[in-house]
């Protein structure tokens, strides 16, 4: 056995017993859990969901719902994708209309590169409400798997693992969000050259 194989494991078996611990409710190891899970969870649902003035507030239901949730993990899966799929459900639910049209934040907060000119991030963020318009008429589930196959660069079997779903029914979610989303850029120059791109 390699020296790193030997690391790999000893992480593996370290990780197994901090698990093990936050399921018989050690609160240092759900602190280390929550801590090393919470920039997945704000990107995931701030790349589902879009800049929200109530994203803390999600943030803590996702946690809050993994701690009762944990002690139905058996490890069948990684840890990640448990809290991933946690994060998801609590994305869908925040989806629903009373929820999803919400007041919204005025700016967008993804990456624009921070030597872009004001006028060329003000054209990035313009692009961003566009694109986020034109999903909100996409049902959730759908919705859901394209935003994490476009904007977060999951595959769709990482998806499938994520939410549950068949690997097929996902590819047929992201295919038809896209389909959907291509129909309402025929009335929006700038949405259809942005998807010409290959952006979402």
């Amino acid at each position: 056995m390699t020296s790193d194989a030997r690391v790999g494991d000893e992480l593996s078996v370290g990780f197994e017993s901090q698990v093990d611990a936050a399921r018989r409710g050690d609160p240092a190891a759900l602190e280390a859990i929550a801590r090393a899970e919470l920039p997945r969870v704000e990107r995931t649902l701030i790349k589902l969901l879009g800049p929200r003035d109530d994203l803390e507030d999600l943030v803590q239901t996702v946690f809050v719902e993994f701690c009762r949730a944990l002690p139905r993990f058996r490890g069948e899966s990684q840890l990640s994708s448990f809290v991933g799929g946690i994060t998801i459900r609590v994305a869908r639910r925040a989806m629903r209309p009373t929820a999803w049209f919400r007041r919204r934040a005025d700016v967008e907060v993804e990456a624009v590169e921070p030597s872009s000119s004001a006028e060329q991030r003000a054209d990035a963020r313009d692009a961003l409400r566009r694109v986020r318009k034109a999903l909100e008429g996409i049902a959730p589930k759908k919705r859901i798997a394209f935003l994490l196959w476009a904007l977060d660069g999951k595959t769709p079997q990482e998806i499938a693992d994520m939410t549950n779903t068949s690997l097929s029914a996902t590819r047929s979610r992201i295919f038809y969000a896209k389909k959907e989303l291509e129909k309402r850029a025929a009335h929006d120059p700038v949405l259809r050259e942005l998807i010409g791109e290959g952006l979402p």
